[in-house]
């Protein structure tokens, strides 16, 4: 073979990004295993870590056609033969050599006595989930031309609102934009976090306590919402020290980002760099990831013959554009409605009182007609507002009231 007959980096394509995403979740589901500390989650994590160098250099071979350039088969079951060969084909092809290739073999090495329990994989770890990281941003700028830091993740976000926030936070990473980009990352997270609680039985079921506590006054409101977020952070398995270094950042941007009248934010007292902006990068996109790899097809999905729309009105407040909520009942005619509304929306509800006796009407309609109103008095008897995302501005608006004669 002639040098010089490949020119790298090469720019990867939206599948090799997609691949080279899932090769960034296999590392990180390894380290997640890592940090156990017990055996039987260090053989996964050797395992793990040593499947996704052998996936990236299957990426490697994929990417660059190496098979199409050199007439050669790269079906080779062991690693570091593989290792051995796509290096020999690209210091021929483009005289640059993949790194670590002692570690590399050594890994391989170490992951089968695992397997075959004649190791304990613990005294290793720390160090081969090091030379992965390496590894993996070594070729990523050798041979796709960008560092593993700003792998764009927003090609494989499914999510269109995540998905739109994402590319401005990377565009404004290229752009050299540090706080833009933090403020953009916020707006992915809280978006998607919003679409992954606004149904979940815990958020729905604690909301009731919430209002209830808001409305005598009682201290326990705060600590009833700080546990809310606490058993929505469990679930969706974020309940870490990272988020909460992410949670710091975002108490520090201005109130230009935020909504009108939404203070209490601490002042940055240094330049914001580009390391905040990398790591708020990174946690975002790869919990976005993580949650959508997680995601499970629908049973079935439900067809509905006709349209059907509802309009509420309290007070001569018209609501027709909630993004979501729902209805509770309990005894003694007593009601607590939670909506999802628009900044402009909540402010308008605002002026609702409690002890005042409002009008509240329900129209439904049906494929575009209106076909039943229901029309009540209700007596408000507590209620609560919750800032949820800050672009676009959304609430969380409950009130709780009982029905008069």
């Amino acid at each position: 073979m002639s040098n010089q007959n490949l020119k790298l980096p090469v720019k990867p394509n939206q599948n090799t990004l997609r691949l080279l995403q899932r090769a960034r979740q296999m590392y990180f589901h390894a380290m997640e295993h890592t940090n156990l500390s017990n055996e039987i989650d260090g053989m996964i994590a050797i395992l793990g870590l040593d499947n996704t160098i052998e996936y990236i250099l299957r990426i490697v071979v994929s990417h660059l056609e190496l098979e199409t350039i050199t007439g050669k088969s790269f079906d080779i079951i062991d690693m570091a033969s593989l290792a051995g060969s796509i290096n020999k084909v690209l210091v021929d092809l483009a005289e640059v050599r993949l790194p670590y290739m002692a570690d590399i073999k050594l890994l391989r090495s170490t992951r089968n006595l695992v397997q075959h329990g004649i190791a304990s994989p613990l005294a290793d770890l720390a160090r081969f989930s090091k030379v992965t990281e390496k590894f993996f941003d070594e070729i990523t700028k050798k041979i796709f031309g960008f560092p593993l830091d700003e792998l764009r993740t927003s090609v494989v976000i499914s999510n269109e609102t995540a998905r739109k926030h994402l590319q401005e936070a990377e565009s404004n990473l290229d752009r050299e934009q540090w706080l833009r980009c933090i403020v953009a990352c916020r707006d992915a997270f809280e978006n998607e976090y919003f679409n992954r609680t606004k149904n979940s039985n815990i958020t729905n079921s604690i909301y009731p306590a919430i209002v209830e506590a808001n409305t005598t006054n009682d201290i326990s409101t705060w600590s009833i919402a700080t546990i809310l977020e606490e058993l929505e952070l469990s679930q969706l398995d974020i309940n870490n020290s990272d988020y909460r270094r992410f949670r710091e950042y975002l108490h520090h941007i201005p109130s230009e980002y935020l909504p009108d009248n939404h203070f209490g934010h601490a002042v940055m007292q240094r330049d914001w760099d580009r390391k905040d902006a990398v790591f708020c990068y990174a946690f975002v996109s790869d919990c976005i990831l993580r949650w959508q790899a997680k995601d499970h097809q629908a049973l079935y999905k439900i067809e509905m013959d006709k349209e059907y729309e509802f309009v509420e009105q309290i007070g001569g407040i018209k609501i027709s554009d909630k993004s979501g909520g729902c209805t509770y009942y309990f005894e003694n005619e007593n009601q607590l409605e939670l909506w999802y509304l628009t900044g402009k929306k909540k402010r308008e509800l605002d002026t609702i009182e409690k002890d005042k006796v409002y009008t509240f009407i329900t129209e439904r309609f049906v494929d575009g007609q209106k076909d039943h109103c229901n029309e009540i008095k209700i007596e408000i008897l507590g209620k609560y507002a919750k800032l949820i995302t800050c672009n676009p501005e959304r609430w969380s608006f409950a009130f709780w009231y009982r029905k008069k004669d």
